[in-house]
């Protein structure tokens, strides 16, 4: 069974002006390599953890990884800015799978 080494999540490509997925896991897998033996998670706890860690360093309230959500039919003018650290809290658990999936190869 081929494993999934991939979890994208929305950004907007400034340049080409249009959204576009972003996978985040060589980022997080970069991570985890260079943490030194001694202090990588080994618990699914762990691993949560390190993921929020990391995932908030790299890409909470960064504009370069912000989105503004808008309803188009509800009639409502509320919007809601998220970024890709909000993308990753509301999937931790299956981010932290696939991390622990791809640092087990």
């Amino acid at each position: 069974m081929k494993q999934n080494n991939e979890f994208n999540v929305i950004v907007e490509d400034w340049n080409k002006k249009e959204f576009t997925s972003y996978n985040i896991m060589p980022y997080l897998m970069r991570c985890y390599e260079e943490t030194r033996k001694k202090d990588k998670p080994k618990t699914f706890d762990e691993f949560k953890e390190f993921i929020r860690s990391k995932s908030m360093y790299q890409y909470w309230c960064r504009c370069e990884y912000e989105i503004v959500l808008n309803s188009l039919f509800s009639g409502r003018t509320k919007e809601e800015k998220i970024d890709v650290y909000f993308q990753i809290s509301m999937n931790i658990d299956i981010v932290t799978k696939l991390l622990m999936e791809n640092t087990n190869k």
